[in-house]
């Protein structure tokens, strides 16, 4: 071994050993000093990578916490190590809560994965990280995600409409409760009734809200297509990358 070579790795050797004492004694800004020069030593530490990217985030450094996570997630991707990469995107869910990215990642490889359930509740645990006005399109992207696994879900398709009619999307909105109508019962009936009545003022979903006191459960209208998934083949490298996060037309105003 040369000795440029043996002294870089010395110097990695104690730069980590430096940061992690500091870590453990509790003294977070000269960790984070000490893990930053480890990767300037050497970007592809992965290690070193996840012990700084928490306390990055703890320390209000949300954005390069998650560019750290993405790096290491994608990584392992390109070795094809799905589970490391999948631990990976959990904790950035944990740590950076409110990027986008970071949950939609998650989920998308977790349906790659074929564990739809945790897909699922992935993108609805996601969804609540973004409940302000400006964050609207992040929270309907998200869901829209977990309709295509399950489509008929109610709480979902009742959070979404609320979500298209704060952003002045009506006819989504009333769409998607015509559909919930049929598959809701007594209380949540009503509220879905009402709703309705709320985006249109009309006479007949005034009497339908009303008709909703007597006549609990209505017959299933005929159905639209199922949405089908559509990620549900092999993991490749270039499905991972990150995409652009959709973005519909927003309004001023406080949280759905």
């Amino acid at each position: 071994m040369s000795k440029p070579l043996q002294s870089s790795r010395d110097r990695e050797h104690q730069l980590w050993s430096d940061a992690n004492r500091a870590r453990n004694k509790g003294k977070h800004r000269a960790a984070i000093r000490l893990f930053r020069r480890l990767l300037v030593e050497n970007p592809n530490n992965r290690d070193a990578a996840l012990r700084l990217a928490p306390m990055l985030a703890v320390d209000g450094e949300s954005f390069e916490a998650w560019q750290l996570y993405r790096r290491v997630a994608l990584e392992h991707a390109r070795d094809k190590q799905y589970i490391e990469c999948l631990a990976v995107y959990r904790e950035a869910c944990r740590y950076v809560p409110g990027e986008f990215e970071a949950w939609r990642l998650c989920a998308d490889l977790l349906v790659k994965l074929k564990r739809h359930d945790e897909a699922f509740e992935t993108l609805l645990d996601g969804r609540t990280h973004f409940i302000h006005a400006p964050q609207r399109a992040q929270a309907i992207a998200l869901l829209t995600r977990a309709r295509e696994i399950e489509p008929w879900d109610g709480y979902l398709l009742l959070d979404l409409a609320q979500l298209y009619a704060a952003q002045d999307q009506t006819e989504l909105a009333l769409e998607l409760l015509s559909t919930l109508a049929c598959r809701v019962e007594g209380a949540d009936l009503r509220r879905v009734r009402w709703l309705q009545f709320s985006l249109t003022w009309s006479a007949r979903h005034l009497g339908l809200w009303l008709k909703s006191f007597f006549v609990t459960h209505e017959a299933p209208e005929e159905e639209d297509d199922v949405p089908t998934l559509s990620l549900i083949d092999p993991v490749e490298d270039g499905d991972l990358e990150p995409r652009d996060t959709p973005h519909l037309r927003s309004v001023s105003g406080e949280s759905a």
